[in-house]
Formats: structure tokens, C-alpha cells, sequence
């Protein structure tokens, strides 16, 4: 019985842990940001990011839309379609992450230094 109620909280758990960690609450629609950002749970070069986001306040000064691609459908195909606008991208082996696209000069940034440079730069202006 106690390994029946401990599994049942671990699930709880992690439902809760998967829930709020890929819906956050303060949620930028991809209408009102400045960059969607497109990333994987367990991606090294995501992490990256996702740490300089945080560690420079960034999501105060930029609007950013995130997209968890590794284990949401959706947002894949979001990805795929997204990609079709960036003709700088080859997806012809596949399109992988991070990849940030800037919604007012319809540019894709591939990869951790190319968007971190971006936001480096927006946050000057």
C-alpha cells in the first residue's frame, strides 16, 4: 500500500513539476513578442539561453514567447512553419535548437551565441 500511495505522489508530482515548467505564468503570445524562442527540455545549448534569460533579468526588458519543442507536437509544427520564413536556415537535415525568431525583422537566430547576441543587443536600445 505505501508503494502504491508513493508512486501516486511521485505522478502527482511530476505532472505539477511538467505542468509549470512548460506553461509559465506570465505567458508572452507569439503576437506580442519580440522573440519566440523555440527550445528543448535537456538541451545543453537551450540551457544557455534559458540561463542568461534569467541570470539578466532579460524577460523584463524583452518580450519573449517560449516554445518547448522536445515533447509538444504543436510547437514542433509551430517550429516547422517558422522555419519556412527563414530561408538563411538549411532544415534539409533536420531543424534543431535553440532557434529564435525575431517577429519585427522576420530573421531566424540559430543557435545559443547568435540569439544571445540579439538579446544583448536589443537590451542596449
Amino acid at each position: 500500500m505505501k508503494k502504491i500511495i508513493i508512486l501516486v505522489i511521485a505522478v502527482i508530482i511530476g505532472f505539477f513539476i511538467y505542468k509549470f515548467a512548460s506553461n509559465p505564468v506570465n505567458q508572452i503570445t507569439d503576437q506580442q513578442a519580440d522573440l519566440i524562442l523555440f527550445h528543448g527540455d535537456g538541451c545543453p545549448h537551450c540551457k544557455i539561453v534559458s540561463d542568461y534569460i534569467s541570470n539578466n533579468k532579460v524577460a523584463e526588458k524583452i518580450k519573449i514567447s517560449f516554445h518547448e519543442v522536445y515533447y509538444n507536437k504543436t510547437n514542433q509544427n509551430l517550429l516547422a512553419e517558422t522555419v519556412k520564413k527563414c530561408p538563411e536556415i538549411d532544415s534539409s537535415q533536420g531543424i534543431g535548437v535553440p532557434l529564435g525568431y525575431d517577429r519585427v525583422n522576420q530573421k531566424c537566430l540559430y543557435g545559443d551565441q547568435p540569439i544571445i547576441d540579439w538579446i544583448k543587443a536589443k537590451m542596449l536600445k
